[in-house]
């Protein structure tokens, strides 16, 4: 419990000082907690709420009834497209996910990097590429749908990301992915302006009931920075959002993107899952301080059962 504290303070979220300035919102959370949807104003309440400290307990336990203290995590090797696709394909440690990196120039190079990195990845699943880039390179969503053909003939088991706020025709170029039987591994955000993510998690929430299939999002914005950056409050309140306005299975953050500590706190907001955790086994410093046990430990100290997972959500035999 202590160390769940000192995660907090660490990323700026005084819980104490956030529930000044603001109309209760726990009328609106008993109604989301019994199944109700609320309305557009409604929800906008909730995003202009300071109360995190009972947005976070709503989550949480929207979390546990899904969930139960399970949380599932994946750790990803990373092999860039170029290499890839000249033949060079390595990584090291132990993957539950090998995921190509890096926009494709153009079909053929796609299907160059997918063939290699199947042929050498064994039983591990491979993933690769943004649906915004496919859907950026090949020039239309009848383009796009060829393109996820051939992709998934060559073996790939996943697209990465669909990127809600990148996406000209979501709704086309996800339907051709299932039309040829080529899952979408998460929608992401690529960049979002704390100003724009009520209309943006309205429209994860459509997508997800349009599109059932899509069992993961990953609310943080996957491009950090920039003049205003967002705050680690602004982050676990976005996660607790997500949690209990989309209707979805798992709500994803990014281990290495946004660091173990934030994990381990928007794991208490309302996220059940972690992503691109390094795969390797050993470090300098033993293996007590592997990527494997630091993520075991954070899960557990965040009142968590960790469980290691492969792409798509099959467990880890």
């Amino acid at each position: 419990m202590t160390e769940r504290h000192e995660d907090t303070k660490t990323h700026g979220v005084v819980l104490g000082s956030m529930m000044t300035g603001s109309a209760s919102i726990e009328p609106l959370l008993e109604r989301l907690l019994g199944g109700e949807t609320l309305s557009a104003s409604e929800q906008a309440a909730l995003f202009e709420s300071r109360d995190l400290l009972s947005l976070g307990m709503a989550a949480d336990q929207l979390r546990r009834r899904r969930h139960g203290a399970q949380v599932t995590f994946v750790r990803v090797a990373d092999v860039a497209l170029e290499s890839a696709a000249a033949g060079e394909v390595t990584w090291e440690g132990s993957p539950g996910e090998i995921r190509i990196t890096g926009t494709p120039g153009d079909l053929a190079q796609a299907i160059a990097a997918v063939s290699a990195v199947v042929a050498a990845a064994g039983d591990v699943p491979v993933t690769a590429f943004s649906l915004g880039d496919i859907e950026l390179v090949a020039g239309d969503v009848t383009a796009a749908g060829a393109w996820l053909k051939a992709l998934k003939q060559a073996g790939l088991s996943a697209v990465a990301e669909a990127p809600v706020d990148g996406l000209r025709s979501p709704d086309a170029l996800i339907e051709a992915a299932a039309a040829v039987g080529l899952p979408i591994a998460r929608l992401t955000v690529d960049r979002a302006a704390q100003a724009d993510r009520p209309a943006l998690v309205a429209r994860v929430a459509a997508l997800v009931q349009a599109h059932p299939a899509i069992d993961v999002f990953a609310p943080l914005p996957r491009t950090t920075g920039g003049l205003t950056p967002s705050t680690g409050y602004e982050d676990v309140h976005m996660v607790a959002l997500a949690r209990l306005l989309v209707p979805v299975h798992h709500i994803q953050v990014d281990w290495q993107r946004y660091g173990p500590k934030l994990a381990q706190v928007a794991l208490t907001f309302g996220a059940d899952d972690v992503d691109g955790v390094s795969p390797r086994d050993q470090v300098t410093e033993g293996r007590r301080r592997s990527p494997l046990e630091e993520i075991r430990r954070n899960i557990l100290a965040a009142s968590g059962e960790p469980a290691e997972r492969k792409a798509l959500f099959s467990r880890r035999s």
